[in-house]
């Protein structure tokens, strides 16, 4: 089974999506990703940087913490909180991609925030934002729901690549990436090579957050295996 790189959320995956595999055993991994976006209501733009670090200490199971840095240095401004994410690759129901799942919990260290329960089977999932404040919390997945002022409770995450990445290919590759989270479509291409490395763009669509960060669409990205 191929092995997917790190998502700007944290956990292995597609773009902003998590998939049915995980890191390598004993592997480790590390990817930062930046957006520009418009500070709200002006139009001064700043940079949100995510790094996600990731390991597997054992077969089919990974975890691994993500921060975001922004930019913006006021006197009332701070960067998000990290979050934490764990994932177990479930037992093959087969061959084939569709034979293929994984269940995986993103938990978010502010207190206000939602944490995300997913399920994933052959790159097509669902989602479960739990906990938080309505009011002043946000989720990695999943749209907001100005009404109850807090984001949906499920949400689809639905990703896949092409051509799909296969075990113990050598090589420069490029793949392209498209992915839903529930709140917007991502579409990139990445550029793997089996020493260890990969560099990565992509453009997203509107977020339903643009009241926090107003993005522009492009994503870029590097990562590293070691």
């Amino acid at each position: 089974m191929a092995r997917a790189d790190l998502t700007l959320q944290g956990p292995s995956g597609f773009i902003q999506v998590p998939s049915h595999t995980t890191i390598r055993p004993g592997q480790v991994e590390f990817g930062m990703h930046t957006r520009r976006f418009f500070i709200p209501g002006t139009k001064t733009s700043r940079y949100l940087t995510n790094l996600a670090f990731g390991f597997s200490p054992i077969r089919d199971f990974e975890l691994g913490v993500q921060k975001a840095i922004d930019s913006r240095r006021g006197s009332t401004d701070q960067d998000p909180d990290a979050t934490l994410n764990f994932k177990i690759r479930l037992p093959s129901m087969g061959t084939g991609e569709f034979s293929e799942s994984a269940v995986g919990l993103l938990l978010d260290t502010n207190p206000n925030n939602y944490h995300t329960m997913y399920f994933t089977l052959g790159g097509f999932g669902v989602g479960w934002n739990f906990g938080g404040n309505p009011g002043s919390g946000i989720a990695q997945y999943g749209a907001y729901d100005r009404g109850r002022r807090r984001p949906k409770d499920l949400c689809l995450l639905i990703g896949t690549e092409y051509p799909p990445a296969r075990p113990g290919e050598r090589g420069y590759r490029g793949h392209w990436l498209i992915d839903y989270n529930g709140d917007v479509f991502s579409l990139g291409w990445r550029y793997k090579s089996h020493r260890g490395f990969w560099v990565d763009a992509a453009v997203q669509s509107k977020s339903s957050y643009t009241d926090i960060y107003d993005f522009l669409p492009l994503i870029l990205g590097v990562g590293a295996i070691f």
